[in-house]
């Protein structure tokens, strides 16, 4: 039996337990018979208010026929538990994998590899399994199939925004390097920065417009780098008395101590094989990378390049910026008349895309944690139906209408899972071509701060598909006279929103701390 989800695959074993629990209390006490006295006495008094006592009589037989053996054959179908659902037989089918893009492998409860494994067992109830009617289980087999089917016809990419997620939330975790790294920016970076503005060089048209925006700028690397030298000695680096930055240290009294450490160029400290960027590329996880590689589509010293550009952006503008324009007294290394210039050069465009850009950051964790909510909601509400379905049975007589209605419902919401995988793809697709818009490649173009109108655009799209199509199909459902099957939608709505909220409270959060 397929799933859409981790979660799914131990809510649907939990909601049939549940369901057998309440049905064994409802046949134990008798209240599953009260169908068949509700049938008795309906078939009993209507024909006798219509028909003379005789006809009546026959009227009232042949319908009592027909009905009991019609709640005999519904009990035994659709109500009376006594299908197996194998622990391990439930399964779920990854769409993609998370690293490399290509299909799923298909993992199955007890063995997911997950801690759903430890908490819902196969004996989490009194050692009871989990038994469903017939009817519904395969209802439930063929719904699966039925997703599986949908999802395997898309073709499989890595995941550009949950990669975008990632990379945003990696940090310099070494200590040592964190630290070189922020006196690499104010010994080599902010100078080189200085540099460029002071002497109104230009940047050569090789080279991207933002490529002076981050410490190992390319430009840099080939110009000012080569003859500018860290201020104090560096870890990593020995001391040479050929290197042209150390000879100003060697001292005259040979009974002096020689330094410990060298004092490297900037190129070297960046470049070299124990330099900055060696180490900031072995702290960046290889899985990461790799997407980034594939989505690139370039060397991997681009990618690399890419890699590192966003980690020091994680770290906060003083990894960045190489001027300083805040404007809150702090000495710059500009002078006035250039200062005046990047206020020009720079003020309009920071000006401009700021409102967009306090959108996107109020939008994007709500839009995420909609999304990463989904598959909970989802799971909940069918371990709920399962759970509280003998009751409706009951309440309907076994009559085909609530069961069909009842098998709608489970069809609809766990067809949802569908509808989240073409999201899903949709939101790689357009994400995609946000990137290529911006002249970047790959993940990188999503970072970009002339794409956040558009982000900003996506991000809504998304949570209308993952909340408002749901609900749309559960009512276009009702166009066919199935009205009791958009019952679920108000729960889900209600579920949802505190995943909302969650995600706006964080946003206040941004808010308050971008607005002060």
């Amino acid at each position: 039996m397929a799933t859409g989800s981790f979660i799914e695959m131990f809510m649907t074993t939990f909601g049939w337990h549940l369901y057998e629990i309440v049905w064994g209390i409802i046949s134990s006490t008798g209240l599953a018979y009260l169908p068949f006295f509700a049938v008795i006495i309906d078939n009993v008094i209507k024909p006798i208010e219509s028909q003379e006592a005789k006809a009546a009589a026959v009227t009232s037989l042949r319908r009592l026929e027909i009905d009991i053996i019609r709640l005999i054959f519904m009990m035994i179908l659709a109500v009376s538990p006594y299908m197996t659902i194998q622990f391990g037989a439930i399964s779920y089918t990854k769409a993609c994998q998370a690293d490399t893009g290509t299909p799923g492998e298909t993992i199955k409860a007890g063995n997911s590899g997950t801690r759903f494994d430890s908490i819902f067992k196969s004996n989490l109830l009194n050692n009871q399994e989990a038994k469903a009617p017939p009817w519904f289980y395969i209802v439930m087999s063929i719904t699966g199939g039925i997703n599986d089917a949908v999802i395997v016809r898309l073709p499989c990419e890595i995941n550009m925004r949950q990669a975008a997620y990632e990379i945003s939330s990696i940090n310099i975790q070494n200590p040592h390097l964190k630290r070189q790294t922020e006196r690499f920016v104010k010994e080599c970076y902010k100078p080189a920065v200085a540099d460029f503005y002071n002497e109104r060089r230009q940047l050569p048209d090789e080279f991207e417009i933002n490529d002076i925006d981050w410490p190992g700028s390319k430009y840099f690397n080939q110009n000012f780098y080569n003859s500018a030298y860290a201020k104090h000695q560096v870890p990593g680096f020995r001391f040479d008395k050929n290197r042209e930055s150390d000879k100003a240290y060697v001292s005259k009294d040979k009974e002096s101590a020689t330094p410990e450490y060298g004092y490297p160029s900037c190129s070297e400290w960046w470049n070299s094989p124990q330099g900055i960027k060696a180490g900031l590329v072995d702290e960046f996880p290889a899985p990461l990378m790799h997407k980034i590689t594939t989505w690139t589509a370039e060397s991997s010293l681009e990618a690399e390049n890419q890699a590192i550009r966003q980690m020091l952006k994680n770290e906060g503008p003083e990894m960045t910026k190489g001027l300083d324009i805040s404007g809150n007294g702090k000495s710059s290394d500009l002078d006035r008349e250039s200062f005046t210039d990047a206020i020009y050069d720079v003020g309009g465009a920071m000006i401009g895309t700021a409102g967009v850009w306090l959108a996107e950051v109020l939008i994007a964790p709500v839009t995420y944690a909609v999304t990463q909510m989904a598959p909970y909601v989802q799971a909940t509400m069918l371990m709920t139906t399962y759970f509280l379905l003998p009751w409706v049975l009951i309440v309907g007589n076994y009559s085909w209408s609530t069961i069909k209605t009842a098998t709608i419902t489970i069809f609809a919401v766990k067809f949802w899972t569908s509808i989240w995988a073409v999201a899903d793809f949709l939101d790689n697709k357009l994400a995609q071509v946000l990137s290529e818009a911006s002249g970047n490649t790959g993940i990188m173009g999503f970072f970009d701060h002339q794409n956040q109108l558009m982000s900003s655009m996506i991000d809504i799209i998304m949570l209308g598909i993952y909340t408002a199509v749901p609900y749309y199909f559960l009512q276009m459902l009702g166009w066919a006279g199935e009205h009791g099957a958009s019952a679920p939608t108000s729960a889900s709505s209600n579920i949802a929103d505190e995943g909302k909220n969650a995600g706006q409270k964080g946003s206040s959060l941004a808010e308050n701390a971008l607005t002060k």
